[in-house]
Order: structure tokens, then C-alpha cells, then sequence
């Protein structure tokens, strides 16, 4: 045999050994791996993901594999958890090597230029002083200092909102929780004195749900949303030679990548810029924004800092409104809820005031409701992915260096070992648990966390402490106020509401009832005096405080 055909039968042997592999490696499920769904080579388990709720999906698994199983995409593997005990132990307990973050290509390149703190690993400078930043700005003493009057303000404007206009109860929800986010500092003027008031990212209001800003925010975030959906995007993290097709094939997916990431900087450099502005002419406030352009330990660029603000604004806006749309859509389905959120309140506040944080410790029921709302529907059903960092064993069971975990909320919420009814609205799940969602977030016994609305460990949100307190600020105001029934029928019956997760709520990472009417009406003449002239006092006293910048036009 010639040299030239010992050479053929050496590299012929060598392909055949490669097709082998790319037949039987990726997308293989290794044996030390939690089980789950059966694979195909090379794609594992693609082929099986849904293009829309992947995460009723994933909780149907986890009937079917157990609390860990695994899936492949590829030569990745991806472990969901629908356990609190392993939830506990690796997302919290051993959050210093599950804290990182996958990679998102179209995402954390094409459309935020690697600057979005969502997806930034927990070793970069950046991500690393934001932190601190954030739990600085957003630590429970701050909040209980200066931040609660301006929550009493905007939760005012949203009964109010709500006793003029009921039937856009979606759009005033949204309203409020975008004003409140965006809304900041002052020295406002109350009862002849200038009291300082601190709050949250920029200090602009959102006056009106047609405020341009708030327009572009939610065009920009329902693109942002479709884009993170499954199936959405090519997988390229996985099989970066996709990256090398036309890209007319896979659906023009750079081109809306980059046109999404071209709005979205316009919109938030066009708020940063009103405060860079505003400085040079007054001097800073308390914002969040102005707290981050002071910070002398790391030089911020202002691509960095737009998605570092920007960030709380995403992060408080959304999620916000869909618990509070919600509440609504539950307190017609279940009118017994109301009635005894009614009595507790009537007998601690009376007619002559809105209820306020202070109220907090002599309204438990109102916390139960809060917590049921989350748990029952949670804005976000799967938690956002973590990466492992080094492999981790637990179980007898191998979750590798570079896996991606996902906790699968909609499950956790679900456990009937934990909760007695948990396909139904029942407050009394939380019954005696009269803290907020802070204080059980950290508790060393996994089955006394209230929920997981507010993510894990290292990543477990840094405005926990004051979306509670907005949370219920609003809700006890809302249920102070009004009588919210479900509509009736051509019979004079209420219409059932549509509580099915897969038809009754919308797409997406963050999810919410799908329109749906509701009966809202002012609770007597005098609660609605009451109101008018509250809201009359948070114009005076409050609103008329803060700049209103033409920002968000045309985007």
C-alpha cells in the first residue's frame, strides 16, 4: 500500500470518527446528568421546545422527570429546578459559582452593546459597583427616610385615575408604576417647609399613560420581550456557525436586533441627557441617576450608565403593573377576598384618609393578598437563566461548569406540599406570615420563603425592598377605595374570568392578564371627597416639583 493511500484511509477514518462523534456527542445527555426529555444528535432536545409560554412547557417536565431535570440544546445543558430544598442549596447556598449569566448574543451584543447589568457575569467592574450602587440607593433606611411620600403621591393619582377613567385600569397600572420608577428628589414644599424627598431613577414624572417617554418604553420593551421569547432567535450561542447564514434565512434577526438597540439607546441616552442637562443648571439631586454620576470608584461611560439606569427603570416598570392587573382580575374572580380586605381596612383607616405605609403592621391581610397575587400569577413564571460557574454535585447528580440553571417559578409557586389549594386565589396561604418579602428571602429554612417573585441569591432583586412597599402602598389604596366586580352578562351573571395560564395571559419573559373588563366603582361620596382632595394636596405638594422634559418623541 502507497503512502498516498495510507494518507486517504488516515484522513478518511478521521472524518468517519468525526461524523461519529457529531452523531452521538453533542446533544447527548452524559449519565452523571439529572435525567429528562429523550434527545436527538447534535440538536438534543430543540426540536421539542415550544415557540410560545416555554415555561408551562418546563413545568410539565418537571411532572414527568422530577424537581432536576436536564434538557440539551446542542452540546449545552440546561438544569431547571422545581424544588426549594435544591433551590436553597444552589442558587442561594452556592450562589458564588451560580450567580453567572449565559450567553445572549442578539441581546447582550447586537441590542445593549454589552452594557445591560441583567446579563453582565458577576466578575465584571461594571456589574460589581453597580451592585453596590443599587443596595446603597435602594437599602430599606434610604426608602423609610425619603422615598415613601412620593409612593403615597403616585398611588394617589392612581385611584384617582382609576375613580375618572375605570375602564383603562391597564394603562393607569402601567402609568403608575413607570411614574414612580422614573420619579426622584426634590426639595419639595409641604406645610411651609422644603422637605427633601429622594426617588428613583431620573426624577421625571410620567404624568399621563400618552406621556411620550412611557410610550417608547413600552414599544421598545414588548420588541425587547418578543426577541427574548423561545425560538424567537436563532440559537447562536450554541451553533455559532448560524452566525454565517444570510440572515434573511433565519427571519432578519440582526436587523431587528441592531434597529432594537438603535431605539433603545436613543430613548435612554434622551433621558440620561435631560439629566445631565437639568445639571448643569441646578444643582443634583438625589436621583439614582445623579447618585451614579457622582460615584468616584468607577468612571461610568454614558452607554454604560443609560443601561445601568435604564435597568431599574425596566426592572420596576412592567413587573409592577402586572401584579397590579393582576390583583384586579383575582378580586373579580374571587369577591370573598375583597370583602374581607374591606372590613380589615375600614376598621384601621375609616373614610377621612387613604391608608399609607404606616398602616403596614394593622393590615395583614392586605400583605397576604400581596403575596398571593405573586405567588399565584408570578410577572415572571421562570427565573432569568444563571450560568454555573464550576461544576456542582448534588443528589449524585453532576450540574456541569457552563450549564445554564433556571428555576421554574410557576412550579415552586405550585408545590402542594406548601400550599393547600395552589391552583386557586387564597390569601390564607400566608397566613401569620406578616413580613415582607425581604424578610423571608434569606430565611435558612427554604420552606419558610414566602415566594420567588424577586429571583435568588446574588441575583435576587435590589428593589425587593421598595416594590414592597409600593406594592402595598397601592394595593391597600385600591382596595380602600373601590368595589372591583367582574361584569355581568346578558343573564345578570358575573362573566367568569379567564385564569387558564396558556389562553388567559400574554406572551412573553414578563407575563399579565390578557384585556380583560372589570367593574370599578368609588366605594361611597365620600371616599371619592376624599380622594379628590388627597390628589389635589400631592399635585400641590409633590408634582409640581418635577421637570417634565420632552423625551421619547419619535422613538
Amino acid at each position: 500500500m502507497t503512502a498516498y493511500n495510507n494518507v486517504t484511509l488516515s484522513l478518511w477514518a478521521l472524518f468517519g470518527a468525526l461524523v461519529l462523534y457529531l452523531l452521538t456527542v453533542p446533544g447527548r445527555r452524559g449519565k452523571h446528568l439529572p435525567p429528562g426529555p429523550p434527545t436527538l444528535p447534535i440538536i438534543g432536545n430543540l426540536h421539542q421546545m415550544p415557540t410560545r409560554k416555554a415555561y408551562l412547557k418546563l413545568a410539565e417536565w418537571a411532572k414527568q422527570y422530577g424537581d432536576m431535570y436536564s434538557f440539551k440544546i446542542g452540546s449545552t445543558t440546561t438544569i431547571v429546578l422545581s424544588n426549594r430544598r435544591l433551590v436553597k442549596e444552589i442558587l442561594e447556598r452556592r450562589s458564588v459559582i451560580s450567580a453567572g449569566r449565559p450567553a445572549v448574543y442578539g441581546l447582550e451584543k447586537l441590542v445593549f452593546g454589552g452594557h445591560f447589568i441583567l446579563l453582565q457575569q458577576p466578575d465584571a467592574p461594571m456589574y460589581r459597583i453597580s451592585k453596590k450602587l443599587l443596595h446603597q440607593y435602594f437599602g430599606e433606611p434610604a426608602i423609610d427616610r425619603s422615598h415613601l411620600r412620593i409612593i403615597n403621591a403616585e398611588a394617589t393619582q392612581l385611584i384617582r385615575d382609576l375613580m375618572v377613567d375605570p375602564d383603562n385600569f391597564p394603562h393607569h397600572a402601567h402609568r403608575y408604576a413607570n411614574s414612580f420608577t422614573m420619579t426622584t428628589s426634590e426639595s419639595v414644599r409641604t406645610h411651609g417647609k422644603n422637605t427633601p424627598l429622594k426617588y428613583l431613577a431620573y426624577g421625571i414624572r410620567t404624568p399621563s399613560h400618552d406621556t411620550p417617554h412611557l410610550t417608547a418604553i413600552t414599544k421598545i420593551t414588548a420588541q425587547a420581550t418578543s426577541l427574548i421569547a423561545p425560538g424567537r432567535l436563532p440559537p447562536v450561542d450554541v451553533f455559532p456557525f448560524l452566525k454565517l447564514v444570510p440572515e434573511r434565512i433565519l427571519g432578519n434577526w440582526v436587523t431587528l436586533c441592531t434597529n432594537l438597540g438603535k431605539a433603545s439607546d436613543k430613548l435612554y441616552m434622551s433621558i440620561l441627557e435631560s439629566v445631565i442637562e437639568r445639571r448643569k443648571t441646578k444643582a443634583p439631586r438625589d436621583t439614582f441617576a445623579d447618585r451614579c454620576l457622582d460615584n468616584k470608584e468607577y468612571e461610568f461611560s454614558l452607554h454604560e450608565l443609560m443601561y445601568l439606569t435604564g435597568a431599574v427603570l425596566d426592572a420596576g416598570t412592567d413587573t409592577t403593573s402586572s401584579v397590579l392587573i393582576t390583583l384586579i382580575q383575582m378580586l373579580c374572580a374571587y369577591p370573598d377576598c375583597l370583602k374581607r380586605a374591606h372590613a380589615e381596612i375600614d376598621m384601621v383607616v375609616g373614610d377621612e384618609r387613604t391608608p399609607v405605609w404606616d398602616d403596614f403592621a394593622k393590615l395583614p391581610y392586605i400583605n397576604q393578598l400581596m403575596k398571593e397575587t405573586q405567588r399565584i400569577r408570578p410577572a415572571t413564571p421562570i427565573s432569568f437563566p444563571h450560568k454555573v460557574l464550576e461544576d456542582i454535585w448534588i443528589d449524585g447528580k453532576l450540574l456541569p461548569k457552563g450549564a445554564t440553571i433556571i428555576a421554574n417559578v410557576t412550579g415552586l409557586h405550585s408545590d402542594p406540599n406548601k400550599f393547600k389549594h395552589p391552583g386557586e386565589f387564597h390569601p390564607d396561604h400566608y397566613e401569620g406570615m406578616q413580613k415582607l418579602a425581604q424578610g423571608y428571602a434569606n430565611t435558612a429554612d427554604e420552606n419558610k420563603r414566602d415566594h420567588y417573585a424577586y429571583g435568588f441569591g446574588r441575583r435576587i432583586c435590589a428593589g425587593m425592598q421598595i416594590a414592597e412597599r409600593s406594592l402595598f402602598t397601592t394595593f391597600s389604596k385600591v382596595l380602600w377605595a373601590f368595589d372591583i366586580s367582574a361584569p355581568k352578562d346578558a343573564q345578570g351573571r358575573p362573566v367568569a374570568m379567564n385564569l387558564d395560564p396558556m389562553t388567559g395571559y400574554t406572551e412573553g419573559t414578563i407575563v399579565m392578564p390578557k384585556p380583560f373588563k372589570a367593574c370599578i366603582k368609588v366605594r361611597s361620596e365620600r371616599r371619592r371627597e376624599t380622594i379628590l382632595r388627597e390628589f389635589e394636596e400631592a399635585e400641590n405638594n409633590v408634582f409640581a416639583q418635577f421637570d417634565l422634559p420632552k423625551i421619547g418623541e419619535g422613538i
